[in-house]
This record gives structure tokens, C-alpha cells and sequence, in this order.
């Protein structure tokens, strides 16, 4: 069996083609979209504008499906349609002009979702993983790879670079003030402290975190741990106002030179939050949760 699984983020779209036998699976085909749909949100309603934004890259990934023969087409959104107030008109509009439905996934299912996809391809059985995107962050605390806390904050990279950063790279006031506000809402999480000093994280801004640190620090690319101290040291490199930072960033991630540094705020934050003293970065998060639970479980 082949699916396709459409991940509508609110920076990202992402598609992602799996061949399914039995309870396993390997990836066919990915492809991305830095669309910025959160960009297109005014007064908590998608604008036309971003409504166009969606569809057309949507007709992209049904274009490069043309030759592939899929069994199943499954498209989810998350923050970057729950977080607005047409979301209905949003995702009637979409199945009527491209015949794709739209599954709009809570934020704890959001973290349920990731926290399957992640911990499945690792060997740990303790700690705290969390699913940082464009629109929102996900947390969740486990032991013996059962999940006893579990939250979505409506922080993401994208939003935090929305309201606080006037350019593309954000100055000291404005690093200053992402700061506080990061460090406000996670003081009201009642989060607690994990059984093990591990921090997971998911999503594409904790994946070129980890790219920018191991070109840095002449790491294999398939080095997946950064200690905290390493953490501290890349996000004081990205905070330098240079244009050594900003070439890295430009060199390695350049769809990310806009929200690396909001994301590695938030990730900073969240590892002093709960203790952590070393980060392992998932390859796999919220796409193989969703093609576990609505392909393979209900297909097995």
C-alpha cells in the first residue's frame, strides 16, 4: 500500500509518501513548501490571499503525484487552520476547489500524533518531547514510553516572528522581548519535571537547528544530540547582529533565516524549564503518528 500524507502547517506544507507493509513503512517521496500561512492570518481570519497560498501548493503535491500510484490521500492541518475563525469556509473552499478533505487535528491530538511518530524510531523511555511549529509548540512528558503530561501552547517560530520582529533578523529589543514572552508563558505551565534529564524535539525548526549545529561544529550530519551547553553556545552564535551568523543560516536553512532564531529562543527556554542537560532531534514526528494511527492500526 502507497499513501500520501499532506501536512497544512502554519510555515510549512509538507507531503510526505509512505509504502506501507504490514506495521512498516519507508519514505517514497517528500517535498515541502515554505508557505507562511500564519503571514496571511489578519484579525484571526485567513485572507483570500492565503486561502490561494494553500490551494496552490496543495495542486503542487497533487501534481507530483501524477505518476505515482497512491492507494490513499490523507491531508491534516494543525495550528495554521484551528487558530482561525473561518476555518469551516476555509476547508469547504479547499475540498470544493481541489477535492482534498481537510482533517483539522486538535492540539493535543497534535501532540499525541508526534509523540507516536517520534518515539516509535527511538530507543527512549523517558523524558519530554516537544513539537515546535509555526503557530504552536506541543509538549509531552513520558515514562516508560507512556505519556502522563500532555499540552499545546500557542507559541510557534512563525507567530513569535510576527509579532515581534520588524525585518528578517531581529534586533536586541526585539530578541529581548520574544525572550519575555517566552519565558511568561512557560512560568504559567504547571509542566512536571520529567523523569529523565532528555529533551526530544520534533519539527523542521528543531531539524536545522541540529543541521546549523553540526556544520558548526563539524559534526557526521547524522549526529542527532546536542547538549544543553552546545544549545547555549549556537543560540548566543545565531544572536551575534554579524553577517558570519547570517551566512550559516543563509548556507544551511535559508527557509528558515527568518524564524531559526525565534525557534532556538523557544527550545533554549523549554530545555532550562525542565532541566534538561542533552536534546536528541527526531527525525520523525507528526506525519508517522498520523499514518500509524489512520493507515496502519486501522488497516492491521
Amino acid at each position: 500500500m502507497v499513501c500520501a500524507i499532506i501536512d497544512i502547517g502554519s510555515n510549512t506544507m509538507r507531503m510526505s509518501v509512505y509504502k506501507v507493509e504490514q506495521e512498516q513503512f519507508h519514505v517514497l517521496l517528500s517535498k515541502k513548501e515554505t508557505a507562511g500561512l500564519v503571514g496571511y492570518i489578519s484579525d484571526g481570519v485567513m485572507s483570500e490571499e492565503g486561502i490561494l497560498e494553500m490551494k496552490d501548493v496543495l495542486q503542487q503535491f497533487l501534481s507530483s503525484l501524477e505518476y505515482v500510484d497512491v492507494d490513499f490521500i490523507h491531508v491534516f492541518a494543525t495550528a495554521s487552520l484551528r487558530n482561525i475563525k473561518n476555518t469551516v469556509q476555509v476547508i469547504e473552499r479547499i475540498y470544493d476547489e481541489t477535492g482534498l478533505e481537510i482533517e483539522l487535528i486538535s492540539g493535543e491530538e497534535e501532540a499525541m500524533l508526534s509523540f507516536k511518530g517520534a518515539i516509535d524510531a527511538s530507543p527512549f523511555e523517558k523524558g519530554c518531547l516537544f513539537d515546535l511549529g509555526g503557530g504552536s509548540t506541543e509538549i509531552v512528558v513520558f515514562d516508560n514510553q507512556q505519556p502522563h503530561y500532555i499540552n499545546s501552547l500557542d507559541i510557534g517560530c512563525l507567530n513569535l516572528f510576527k509579532r515581534y520582529v520588524e525585518k528578517i533578523m531581529p534586533k536586541k529589543r526585539e530578541v529581548k522581548a520574544i525572550k519575555k514572552y517566552i519565558e511568561d508563558t512557560l512560568s504559567d505551565l504547571d509542566l512536571p519535571c520529567p523523569p529523565d534529564s532528555l529533551l526530544i524535539g520534533v519539527g523542521g525548526t528543531a531539524r536545522s537547528l541540529k543541521k546549523l549545529m553540526n556544520y558548526c561544529k563539524k559534526k557526521d550530519d547524522s549526529c542527532k544530540e546536542i547538549t544543553i551547553q552546545e544549545l547555549d553556545e549556537m543560540v548566543e552564535f545565531l544572536l551575534n547582529e554579524d553577517a558570519l551568523s547570517r551566512d550559516v543560516i543563509l548556507k544551511k536553512c535559508p527557509d528558515r533565516i527568518h524564524t531559526i532564531i525565534p525557534g532556538a529562543l523557544v527550545i533554549q527556554a523549554l530545555a532550562k524549564k525542565v532541566g534538561a542537560e542533552r536534546l536528541y532531534i527526531s527525525d520523525y514526528g507528526v506525519r508517522e503518528g498520523y499514518l500509524w494511527k489512520k493507515v496502519i492500526k486501522s488497516t492491521t
